[in-house]
């Protein structure tokens, strides 16, 4: 009898051996580096420039020395408010190249990408230029881009023809010929990767237009000759209008559809605002598009200065719009790893912000999510354990923040009860 009782303590010696050794193997190979699969909450963050280096490009070509301190200020301010992306929207004509290279020059040395959405000015009446021809618009385009690749870098956004219904043959709502507008594009956005692909620059090149003109002209074949992205200028009277159609739009086309125009208020949409008012309004635009951020790879407000949607006075004092486009685009980078308290990954842990749903973590514990920084908490919970919430620094200097979670059973079994004493007794974390 003693015999079988020395030979189940070594069986139970050995039991409990395999399971120290296998707990400790487990948290030595866990996850101890990880890097978030996003850098932002939109892959393009940009603010745009075109009352200025679209409007005034004649007065600044006359004398460029004299705006450059008022370029480089307005690059400061549209990086300070966290944008990836400066939206430059000098006309290409070979005229205005110098204007040109004086904004993108003032973007490369402010850390920021160029989202370029200018266009020739024969198509759109610019600056008293003639009339142009679709033929024309496409062999210009190709000589601007293979006589100019200096201008560009990788990680820029191109846009051949910016809403190309205002000018050129027309709108084909009007003209009935929605096929040819189709063509166009395509063979336009082909012209545009083809020249950046011979540059070796990885740039997206993605076609721009009023939301109306995508619900109503553009194709599924076009989308896909797209690679399946467009741009939408999307301005509506209300808010619930515009969450609408920015969920309801990419479903249609079956695209990541993105805002190269959003922007508060149009007053003949909007009415006249005071700044409180703009900035809840918004707020609540960029809620629309938090909530629908997984289709959204681009967010362009409209404009920094010198209009009615301007987050910059006239005297340089910044509104509070400003700061709520800020909160988004310097949202908080929260990520991780879920554990439950023996450092196993939790799988399928629901995530939420101020009680808002947001996501789940993926297969192998890893979370990711962006807080925006009037939001307060996140809570990460899953089934049987007892959720935990995170408070959000007031005053951080950085948007990345790691934070691994450990949650506790609600219940815990004799098993995971077994596990935890012998995690705890040999110091296994």
């Amino acid at each position: 009898m003693s015999r079988l009782f020395t030979i189940l303590g070594w069986l139970l010696a050995i039991v409990l051996a395999a399971l120290v050794a296998f707990v400790w193997f487990y948290h030595q190979t866990k996850f101890d580096y990880i890097t978030p699969p996003a850098q932002h909450l939109f892959a393009v963050q940009s603010i745009d420039t075109m009352k200025d280096s679209l409007d005034m490009s004649d007065q600044i070509l006359a004398d460029p020395a004299a705006f450059k301190s008022m370029i480089d200020t307005q690059m400061q301010l549209i990086a300070d408010a966290g944008a990836t992306h400066v939206a430059i929207d000098t006309p290409y004509d070979p005229q205005f190249l110098p204007v040109l290279e004086l904004w993108v020059a003032s973007a490369r040395s402010h850390d920021l990408s160029v989202f370029f959405r200018g266009n020739f000015s024969g198509w759109d009446g610019w600056f008293n230029y003639p009339p142009i021809t679709e033929a024309a618009h496409e062999q210009m385009l190709k000589s601007f881009l293979q006589n100019n690749p200096n201008l560009f870098q990788s990680g820029d956004v191109f846009t051949p023809c910016t809403e190309c219904e205002n000018g050129g043959p027309g709108d084909p709502r009007q003209t009935g010929d929605a096929a040819g507008f189709n063509q166009f594009l395509v063979a336009e956005i082909n012209i545009a990767a083809g020249a950046f692909a011979e540059q070796g620059k990885n740039i997206a090149v993605y076609p721009a237009m009023n939301g109306d003109i995508a619900r109503q002209i553009i194709m599924p074949a076009t989308v896909s000759a797209f690679g399946g992205t467009i741009l939408i200028d999307h301005y509506v009277s209300s808010a619930q209008q515009f969450a609408s159609d920015i969920a309801a739009i990419p479903k249609q086309l079956h695209a990541n559809v993105g805002l190269g125009e959003f922007g508060a208020p149009i007053p003949d949409l909007n009415g006249d605002m005071t700044e409180a008012q703009q900035a809840g309004y918004i707020d609540s635009l960029l809620r629309a598009m938090y909530q629908n951020r997984a289709t959204i790879p681009l967010a362009n407000y409209w404009t920094l200065t010198d209009s009615s949607t301007a987050i910059v006075n006239d005297d340089g004092a910044l509104t509070p719009a400003y700061t709520i486009i800020q909160n988004y685009f310097k949202a908080f980078n929260v990520y991780g790893i879920v554990y439950n308290s023996l450092g196993e990954d939790v799988k399928g842990a629901d995530v939420s912000i101020d009680g808002m749903d947001y996501a789940a973590t993926s297969t192998d514990g890893i979370y990711q999510i962006f807080v925006p920084r009037q939001y307060t908490s996140v809570t990460i919970g899953a089934a049987g354990y007892t959720p935990i919430t995170l408070t959000m620094p007031s005053n951080a200097t950085t948007t990345m923040l790691r934070q691994d979670v450990y949650l506790q059973p609600t219940n815990p079994s004799w098993w995971y009860k077994m596990r935890a004493y012998l995690y705890t007794k040999f110091h296994l974390g």
